[in-house]
Order: structure tokens, then C-alpha cells, then sequence
């Protein structure tokens, strides 16, 4: 059984992991050139921006979209599933250019109030507006796919749609030397080609129908994620406002930089991974089963962050000379190893939660969000004055594991689950205090820095290997490698 879900969920999780990372990878690649092509301010405006927008693709119901997925398998019937699809897409999709037709009216007297110093940032705002249209569309059709099980569609077009963004984007940087316009611009023409296109190949599946019936039954499940959805992108997002405003522009693009590179655990591991989770959860009918997958699964899952996070830690400064082209950019990487064992909680987060989406049980979500931003706004506001941007990348780790432990004990009344918490805690734990041995002490003589990071990462393998997996799991993988062994 526990093999079973782990093979369908290592196919498609493969698939979306190899679909969105080439694209987060080809972004990091991409950071010499826009480092090189935009100084501080201008990559601290376009991160403001970029967050911006995605509070506003919650306030407008994107997560509409994780309750399309839920009642798609409420009913095996086509017309209802297809309507399903249909409702939440247009509502969505109405509410997002409503929002940006106001806002853009109005970019003369929102977008100063953000704490950058760019020239023309109105006009900025209007075209970052017309990406969060296509995009939220681009994002709806994707989500169609992840809920029909075509990750193999939705990797083609994630390779097309990389290759052809990247292209503008380089283009307008070099070709052009059009600065940050120009790359807003490059990336608009990419989101709306490939939103369409999406559009166009989802219609037999999704057609143009809408139901209020199924209107109602998607907002009653979705009225508390909004809210929340707000909270949490506030949660992801309020650490950037408070540097700009207390810190000045210059640290806030240093540390818009470091929370780029120490996010990557949640992109390479977590992301993908959620892309089928929920699915796979949804359609385990027998809630027993459900429930035991969901216990064994988790600290398998951990054991995966904790190696990326571990590698993001100890390879932070290697990470950020590699990323940046200007020698200022250098200075971001002492917040990297924060961030990104910040992101192993939130991974943990995650787990924990699905819980209240199985049970339909999702109003305790926006109290356990908002009480996290206050706690992640008064540690920034402690900190921040004390260690800089550094502070805000203290403030994260800090309030996600406040986070873990809330929903791990509110969960538990609804949808409670037996987790090996020392597999969980293990790894994880080991993996913090090598990173922070391996950047903080002596360098020994015998070795280079990067020699004495990978033998920090060479004991953690054996020791979490045995801490996080079962010894029946440690038994099946041998077996399977002899078996592989011996047919080769």
C-alpha cells in the first residue's frame, strides 16, 4: 500500500519537479544577468512588486482554485466535474482583471506609497498589473491539468513557456538594454501567449458554463482560505516591506536576494511535491488508509527537506558569489541559511494542515496564519534594528516552527495522525547544527571550505538515513538494489 502511493506519487511529482524546477532553475541562472542589468533598488522593486501582486491574486480568490480540486472528486459525474471547472475559473479569472482595471486607474496613488526609490513606478504597476491577469489565468488552466492527472502536458508546456520567457527576457536586457521595464514587459508577453494557449487547449474539458450551485459550494469551502491566503502571503511577504521601510532600499534588494536562494528548498522539494499531494490525498476515499499514508509519508517527506535545506545552509556564500555580478550582492548570503531552514518548517506546515482540506474543517487556517504575522511582525521589528536584514531571515525560521507546533495541535482534534516525530525532528535537527559547525567554526588546516562543508554533508547522510527511515524502508531499498544489481 505504502509503496503503491509512493510510486504514484514519484511519477507525477517527478514530472511537475522537472517542469517547475527547470524554470527555477533557469531563474537562478538567470540571477548574473539581472543582477548585472539592475542594481539594488531596481531588484528590491521588482521583488516589492512581485509580492504585491500576490497578495492581490489572493485577495481576488486564487485559492478557489484548491477547492476546484476538492469537489472535482466529489462526483465522478463528467457534466458536473466540467462545471466545477468552468465556475472556478471564471470567477476567479472576472475577479482578477476587475482588480487590476481599478488599480491600474489608480497606480498614480498606491504605487508611491511602496517603500523603493524607482522613477515611473506607476507605470511600472500597470504592467506588472496586465502579468497578474495572464498569470492568474496561466495559473487556473495549470491547475486544471494537476486535477485531470496530465503532468505530462503540463510539463511541455512549462518547457515551451520557459524557453520562450527566458528568451525575451534576455533580449530585453541585452539586446535592448530596456532595464526593469523591459523585463516586465518580456514577461507579460510571455504570460498572456501561454494563457491563452492553456485557454484554447482546456476548452473541450473546461467549456464556458457556470453554476451558481457550484458557485456556492466553492465559496463556502474557499471564504476561509482567502483571508487566509492573504495572511499567509503577508506571513511570506510583511518581512520585505518592514526592511525597505526600516532598512532603505540597498538591504532590502540584498535580502530579496538571500530569500530568493534560501526559498529554494521550498521550490525544488515542497512545490512539486504539493502539486499532487492534495490530489493523491482527495482520492484516497477510505479515511483510515488515508490517514496511515499520511502519518508514514510525512517523515519521508522531511528527510528530503532537511538535505535541501542543509545544502542551501552550507553552501550559502558559494550560492550567492555564483548568483550575483555585482561584488554589493555578495554581502546577502549570512541571511541565506536562515531562510532556508525557515522553509523546512513551513514544508512541515504544509503536512500538518492537510488535515483541515480533507475534512472540509479549513476556519481554524486564517487564526493560525494571522496570529503567525503578528508573531513574524513583532520579531522583525525586535530584530531588524539589531542585526539588519539578517534579522528579517531570523524573524522566518522563528515564526514558521511557532506555526508548526499551533497547527500540529489544532489539527489533531480534526484529523489526527500518528507521525514518527524523532524521524521528523532527527534529521532536521542534525542538519541545523552541521550547517551552522561547518559556517561558524574554525576552518581546519587540512581543509578548503568547501572541502569541510561536503564532509559535513557526507555525515549527515548516513546519520539521517538511518534516523528518518524505518528499518523495514532501509530493508525494501537494499532488496531493491541488490534485485537491481543482480539483473544488470
Amino acid at each position: 500500500m505504502l509503496r503503491q502511493a509512493l510510486a504514484k506519487l514519484s511519477k507525477h511529482t517527478l514530472i511537475y519537479a522537472v517542469a517547475e524546477q527547470l524554470g527555477r532553475v533557469a531563474g537562478f541562472l538567470l540571477l548574473p544577468l539581472t543582477t548585472g542589468w539592475l542594481d539594488e533598488a531596481d531588484f528590491a522593486t521588482r521583488e516589492l512588486l512581485a509580492i504585491t501582486l500576490a497578495v492581490l491574486a489572493q485577495v481576488c480568490g486564487i485559492n478557489i482554485s484548491a477547492a476546484m480540486s476538492r469537489l472535482y472528486f466529489d462526483d465522478s459525474d463528467p457534466l458536473r466535474r466540467r462545471r466545477v471547472l468552468s465556475t472556478s475559473i471564471a470567477t476567479v479569472s472576472c475577479a482578477a482583471l476587475l482588480a487590476a482595471l481599478a488599480l491600474g486607474a489608480a497606480a498614480e496613488h498606491w504605487a508611491p506609497l511602496l517603500p523603493t526609490e524607482a522613477a515611473d513606478l506607476p507605470h511600472l504597476a500597470r504592467i506588472a498589473l496586465g502579468i497578474f491577469v495572464f498569470q492568474t489565468l496561466r495559473e487556473l488552466q495549470n491547475k486544471v491539468l494537476q486535477t485531470q492527472e496530465r503532468s505530462l502536458v503540463f510539463g511541455a508546456l512549462s518547457l515551451a513557456k520557459l524557453i520562450v520567457e527566458i528568451s525575451a527576457q534576455i533580449v530585453a536586457l541585452v539586446h535592448f538594454k530596456a532595464g526593469l521595464e523591459g523585463l516586465l514587459w518580456a514577461i507579460l508577453a510571455s504570460e498572456a501567449l501561454f494563457a491563452l494557449l492553456l485557454t484554447a487547449l482546456n476548452w473541450p474539458a473546461v467549456g464556458a458554463t457556470f453554476s451558481g450551485a457550484v458557485f456556492a459550494s466553492l465559496f463556502a469551502y474557499a471564504a476561509p482560505l482567502i483571508p487566509n491566503g492573504i495572511l499567509q502571503f503577508g506571513l511570506h511577504s510583511l518581512d520585505r516591506y518592514l526592511v525597505g521601510a526600516l532598512c532603505g532600499a540597498e538591504p532590502l534588494g540584498l535580502y530579496a536576494l538571500a530569500y530568493k536562494l534560501g526559498y529554494a528548498p521550498n521550490y525544488l522539494v515542497l512545490g512539486p511535491f504539493l502539486l499532487i499531494w492534495y490530489p493523491f490525498v482527495f482520492a484516497v476515499t477510505d479515511r483510515e488508509r488515508q490517514r496511515h499514508l499520511v502519518g508514514r509519508l510525512i517523515p519521508l517527506f522531511m528527510l528530503v527537506m532537511s538535505l535541501a535545506a542543509l545544502c542551501a545552509a552550507l553552501f550559502a556564500q558559494e550560492l550567492v558569489e555564483l548568483a550575483s555580478s555585482r561584488p554589493g550582492f555578495e554581502r546577502a548570503w549570512p541571511a541565506l541559511g536562515w531562510v532556508a531552514f525557515g522553509y523546512w518548517f513551513w514544508g512541515l506546515f504544509q503536512l500538518l494542515q492537510t488535515g483541515f482540506y480533507v475534512c472540509k474543517s479549513t476556519r481554524a487556517l486564517p487564526l493560525l496564519t494571522a496570529a503567525a504575522v503578528i508573531v513574524n511582525a513583532f520579531a522583525n521589528l525586535v530584530l531588524l534594528p539589531a542585526l539588519g536584514f539578517v534579522g528579517a531571515a531570523v524573524a522566518t525560521t522563528l515564526t514558521f516552527a511557532v506555526l508548526c507546533v499551533a497547527t500540529h495541535a489544532r489539527a489533531r482534534e480534526v484529523y489526527p495522525l500518528d507521525v514518527a516525530w524523532g524521524r521528523v525532528l532527527g534529521p532536521g535537527a542534525l542538519a541545523a547544527a552541521l550547517a551552522a559547525l561547518a559556517v561558524l567554526a574554525p576552518l581546519p588546516d587540512t581543509l578548503t571550505p568547501v572541502g569541510w562543508k561536503l564532509l559535513a554533508l557526507g555525515l549527515w547522510l548516513p546519520a539521517a538515513w538511518r534516523m528518518g527511515v524505518p528499518a523495514d524502508g532501509r530493508a525494501q531499498v537494499r532488496a531493491g538494489l541488490v534485485a537491481l544489481l543482480r539483473r544488470r
